[in-house]
């Protein structure tokens, strides 16, 4: 078995412990936070069901059940008939945009049948079209930083420092610029346009550009966004947001793609570097081909390269007879 494999199946197990440790830990975080929300949650039904004896508790379910399932299909209960419709064009675009780039909040879904199978077909289409864009900016991007890496190799190299380094500093400078440019600075927007403390908003944009989309925390549906006439234009822009952080994103994972020797992915590969292959080429065909069954192979590689052709040996030997 290939060292490759091995590594390959040890990694698999590290990750399937790494799931098991962070379910552990988000199990002793979360559940007793849930358990006090279910016990406050009993209380003031007991409240209810004392304060207007005349409603069971059976009522009570079927109603609350209700009010869940609609809340869960994105319709909002608790509105007032002044807010904005939940499938208006902004919020529709919010949701078609959520479906191409797959974050999928969740927190509105289509209604009826129709609505289920265009989605579907809209996904199917809208998914790779998004993809192809992405991978277009991602190269025009790509020929921006090769700039700032042929800036690096000039200015530093020839003060001694190893491509490899070069090659690290090259992708630690733009990623760090990624992370203060869709993450740190849009989370100082979102935290002064919704309710919402820094860390926050910087959760939110960290979910949402890893397209993770949890959905606990949805730009728009504060109730003095739904009541505004602002909410549809904030809803796309929310939308080119999304695009434009997972393109950066995107360029990131393809920098690291670049340098395939310092991959840490290339460790389970099967395959070996395309560097290290041709490494491997050129020296073979620089390098001559010695013999390691004796000392002198070095010199009989050159004798029998110099040694005549038969023809001429035929040519000496009539000379000698003469």
């Amino acid at each position: 078995m290939e060292r490759a494999t091995i590594r390959l199946i040890a990694l698999v197990i590290v990750y399937i412990f790494y799931l098991s440790v962070g379910a552990a830990i988000f199990s002793s975080i979360e559940g007793p936070y849930e358990q006090r929300i279910l016990s406050d949650l009993r209380k003031k039904r007991d409240d209810f069901l004392v304060k207007h004896p005349c409603v069971t508790d059976k009522e009570l379910k079927a109603f609350v059940k209700h009010v869940v399932a609609a809340q869960e299909m994105g319709i909002y209960p608790l509105r007032n008939t002044s807010d904005k419709r939940s499938w208006g064009f902004g919020s529709s675009f919010f949701f078609a945009g959520t479906v191409v780039t797959t974050i999928g909040y969740g927190n509105i879904a289509p209604l009826s049948d129709g609505g289920k199978v265009f989605c579907m077909v809209f996904a199917v289409f809208g998914i790779p079209m998004t993809a192809i864009m992405l991978t277009a900016i991602v190269e025009r991007l790509l020929q921006l930083t090769d700039l700032l890496e042929t800036f690096l190799c000039s200015t530093c190299t020839v003060r001694g420092i190893p491509p490899a380094y070069l090659r690290f500093l090259h992708l630690s400078l733009i990623m760090c610029g990624v992370v203060v440019l869709v993450m740190l600075i849009p989370a100082v927007f979102f935290m002064l346009l919704e309710d919402w403390s820094y860390f926050e908003a910087l959760y939110f944009c960290f979910i949402s550009l890893t397209t993770i989309g949890l959905g606990d925390f949805v730009p728009g549906d504060d109730p003095k966004w739904r009541s505004s006439e602002y909410r549809s234009l904030y809803k796309v822009c929310c939308v080119f947001f999304f695009i434009t952080g997972l393109t950066f994103l995107l360029l990131i994972l393809e920098l690291c793609a670049k340098v395939p020797d310092d991959h840490p992915g290339m460790l389970f590969s099967c395959h070996k570097p395309f560097i290290q292959e041709e490494e491997t080429e050129l020296t073979t065909k620089q390098r001559p081909r010695y013999s390691v069954s004796s000392r002198g192979s070095s010199a009989s590689s050159t004798q029998e390269n110099e040694r005549p052709s038969r023809n001429s040996y035929e040519r000496i030997t009539n000379r000698d007879n003469r």
